[in-house]
């Protein structure tokens, strides 16, 4: 797989970016035997096992880069993936036509990677609070930059049943800014954090710290 974008955000993590160009036949060949068999097993949708395949291939490099020996990965109750013997963090995201990883040594991390569609369009009530809806007035790329980051969030804080719409929110943003702020309440807890954007091609791709 091409590297993109390699990039180290902040003092801690790491982000890598992959072209996806392979079969599966050949991930599988350069995986080797450093992957859960059953969690891959349970894809059917052969894209969907391509990227699989590739998101865990390259987080196999990403922590080799930072001196780790890959075991695999696991998850947890929520679907949050781990590392096997490790305590680095970890997220991963793939598409049809990228897959990317970020590792963070000390603490939690989200990532996505979203094409600009206007489906974002027809479903912005469903994620956007009433503020953040009448900012992004009906733009894809502003949609797009308020799903990736509020998506890179819900991953760093890693637990289920948290409503885009009414829990996570973006602050206001210009276009071009490379950096948001999101906030994440669930109950008694607030989660604050440095959303870190780029764009490649038309897709969005947003790192949560």
């Amino acid at each position: 797989m091409p590297l993109v974008h390699s990039e180290k955000i902040e003092e801690n993590s790491t982000l890598l970016l992959w072209k996806l160009t392979e079969t599966e036949t050949e991930l599988r060949n350069s995986l080797g035997s450093m992957y859960n068999f059953h969690d891959l097993e349970s894809i059917t949708h052969p894209q969907k096992k391509r990227e699989w395949l590739a998101s865990r291939l390259l987080i196999k490099t990403l922590a080799e880069q930072f001196g780790i020996f890959y075991e695999g990965t696991h998850k947890d109750v929520h679907g949050k993936a781990f590392l096997v013997n490790n305590d680095s963090h970890i997220s991963l995201t793939h598409t049809f036509d990228y897959v990317a990883a970020v590792i963070n040594s000390v603490s939690s991390v989200g990532i996505d990677m979203e094409k600009m569609d206007e489906k974002l369009v027809r479903t912005a009530k469903k994620y956007l609070s009433d503020p953040e809806f009448i900012h992004a007035d009906n733009g894809i790329s502003t949609l797009c930059i308020y799903w990736c980051a509020k998506e890179a969030l819900y991953k760093l804080y890693g637990k289920k049943k948290v409503s885009f719409k009414n829990s996570i929110y973006i602050e206001s943003f210009s276009q071009g800014n490379d950096q948001v702020t999101g906030i994440l309440t669930d109950e008694n807890i607030i989660v604050n954090s440095r959303i870190y954007i780029r764009w490649f091609d038309h897709y969005c791709l947003a790192v949560a710290l």
